[in-house]
């Protein structure tokens, strides 16, 4: 189970947004390119937290979430 951790909001395209999250030690596992969908998912392996970068209207949005544990 995941656990919502946080959002952030990037006024720059996808690839930009990817670029500062690779900086800060995401490593890409899939992306969707279409021209109706536009999403990469990031996972970073010291913190246990993945990242979901999607392209909502006019801006970037990176959703946080941490792998739980199941009780």
């Amino acid at each position: 189970m995941a656990i919502y951790t946080g959002t952030e909001r990037f006024k720059l395209t996808l690839d930009r947004a990817a670029d500062v999250l690779r900086k800060r030690g995401y490593k890409e596992e899939w992306s969707i390119i279409t021209p109706f969908q536009q999403e990469i998912k990031m996972y970073n392996i010291l913190k246990n937290e993945y990242a979901y970068v999607r392209k909502m209207k006019t801006h970037i949005t990176v959703t946080y979430s941490r792998q739980g544990e199941i009780c």
